[in-house]
This record gives structure tokens, sequence and C-alpha cells, in this order.
């Protein structure tokens, strides 16, 4: 298991799609798999958007057909 450190919603947009591409998995499949719109994944997908708001619904349906699960490191 490799464990990604995510600072930004650019280096969440880059993880994503480094993930879906790694698969071989399109933009429209991927929609169709979390019952999202492809222009939704290639939203969610663009650097130049980096100021986008992600539900964190939509990552926990990302992450069940990327094979990614989240997690929350909290400092003491």
């Amino acid at each position: 298991m490799t464990i990604k450190t995510i600072k930004s919603t650019k280096d969440l947009s880059q993880l994503l799609k480094a993930r879906r591409e790694e698969l071989g998995i399109s933009q429209a499949e991927l929609a169709q798999l979390c019952n999202l719109s492809s222009n939704g994944i290639s939203k969610l997908e663009s650097v130049k958007d980096s100021t986008r708001e992600v539900k964190l619904s939509t990552l926990f349906k990302l992450g069940k057909f990327l094979g990614f699960e989240l997690a929350l490191k909290v400092e003491e």
C-alpha cells in the first residue's frame, strides 16, 4: 500500500487522473461506474479549476472504483 499526501485540490486532481489512467479507464467509463457525469469527472481532473469543491460522497464513490480509501491524519 502506498500513502499519498494531498495538500490541495490540484494535488487531488492530478492523483485522481493518474490513477484512472493507470487503470486504463476513460472519464466516461468512470462516470458511468460512479453514477456521475463525464463533465463532472473532467472538471474534477482539471488542474485549471483548482478551486473546485469536491463532495466527500463523490470521493467515496471514486475510491470504490479507483481502488483507494480516504484517511485523516490527526496531529496531536
